[in-house]
């Protein structure tokens, strides 16, 4: 094992240790983990061997004892994963193969081993990766262990939280520098192109943009903001989501709403609102707490400030977040989760008005020894530009 750019072996080997540990409850000698480029599939590669996987869907053997083996998709990647990556050792999924039998090589690697039972990992595994492993495995059983790896990554270690510590302080000084851009006059589209700009050469890794504006607030995708390359105007509402990577693959989040011009009453008395529960919500984060009782402190607190009935009762007011941009646990009202330090938590409720505003923000916050800290540090107020 070796440290990486990012991680350190003492970091690796915990996480090794933990994932050998649950690989030996299940009773499995080998576990092939997974990572593929969507937002929320990508972590557990990088969480396992320091290996993005911006483009092409990649996976890696560990056995119970031996050599971790990463599998890339041609020798380019291969060259850059030896020089860079935590893997003990690389080889490159041939092209045909990798086009018609996408495990096979993985497969093959186990059933040389004297693999007795596997399992997998990882969110978003193709249809055509997991037949090709099950059907090259033959007799071979194989199970999930995606559960308790997810739970594993739930807990953030203290070289982890360093990370989303930089995540959401890049975040934010992206949000900065995109503030500056925003006047009348201004395409939206430009101004995220620009801070894009900014946000690559201040080392993100990723860029997640949500972008809309208008008379009303609301969310959108980026698709939708290209399609409508909206200019901005005195009077308009813009509601921005920033989920970048920093370096080391760790993500943030800022989500804010800015007004050019005076903001709307109701739409400022909202926010206020939204910004109560979340720091109803935060009060709760302790640990030995349930997850569930942190969202229903968001509820009570909106109900408190008169929005009943305008939220979704019951539906995720956040999630965690670190090598992916939605980790456990879901935070929802019900949900028995203990909370321990090392959690990482992403507040951000909402409304929906009658004029079919949707108001909301991002706060972002860890779980320590008897309490929570919060790592945003924008203001619970509407912006006004």
């Amino acid at each position: 094992m070796k440290g990486t750019r990012y991680i350190s072996r003492q970091e690796l080997f915990r996480r090794w240790k933990a994932v050998r540990w649950e690989m030996e409850q299940a009773g499995v000698e080998a576990l092939v983990a997974f990572g593929s480029p969507q937002l929320m599939a990508r972590g557990l590669l990088r969480w396992l061997v320091d290996w993005p996987t911006p483009v092409f869907e990649e996976y890696l053997v560990m056995p119970l004892e031996g050599p971790v083996t990463l599998f890339v998709h041609d020798a380019s990647e291969a060259e850059f994963a030896r020089a860079y990556c935590a893997a003990d050792e690389v080889k490159v999924i041939p092209a045909l193969e990798y086009a018609t039998a996408p495990c096979r090589s993985a497969a093959e690697f186990i059933k040389a081993l004297g693999v007795r039972r596997a399992a997998t990992a990882g969110r978003g595994m193709s249809a055509a990766f997991q037949a090709s492993l099950s059907q090259t495995l033959g007799n071979i059983p194989l199970v999930s262990l995606a559960p308790q790896l997810e739970r594993q990554l739930m807990v953030k270690s203290p070289e982890e939280i360093r990370l989303s510590e930089a995540a959401v302080k890049l975040n934010e000084e992206v949000f900065h520098y995109y503030l500056g851009l925003v006047k009348p006059g201004g395409r939206e589209v430009d101004a995220v192109a620009e801070a894009s700009r900014f946000a690559l050469s201040s080392g993100a890794e990723e860029l997640y943009w949500m972008s809309a504006s208008g008379s009303v607030p609301g969310l959108a995708l980026m698709a939708q903001a290209r399609e409508r390359a909206h200019v901005w105007q005195r009077g308009d509402c813009h509601c921005i989501i920033l989920e970048h990577a920093a370096a080391g693959g760790h993500m943030g989040e800022t989500t804010h709403l800015l007004s050019l011009g005076k903001p709307k009453e109701e739409y400022a008395r909202a926010f206020a609102a939204v910004g109560e529960a979340q720091a109803a919500a935060a009060s709760k984060i302790r640990p030995g707490a349930r997850v569930g009782d942190v969202a229903r402190a968001s509820e009570e607190a909106l109900k408190a400030c008169g929005y009943d009935g305008m939220f979704s009762q019951g539906a995720p007011i956040g999630h965690g977040q670190g090598v992916d941009v939605w980790e456990i646990p879901c935070i929802a009202a019900g949900d028995e989760t203990i909370v321990v330090a090392g959690m990482r938590f992403n507040l951000h409720p909402s409304v929906r008005l009658e004029d079919g505003a949707v108001i909301t923000s991002c706060d972002c916050w860890v779980a320590e020894g008897d309490s929570a800290r919060r790592l945003s540090t924008l203001p619970r107020e509407i912006i006004e530009v």
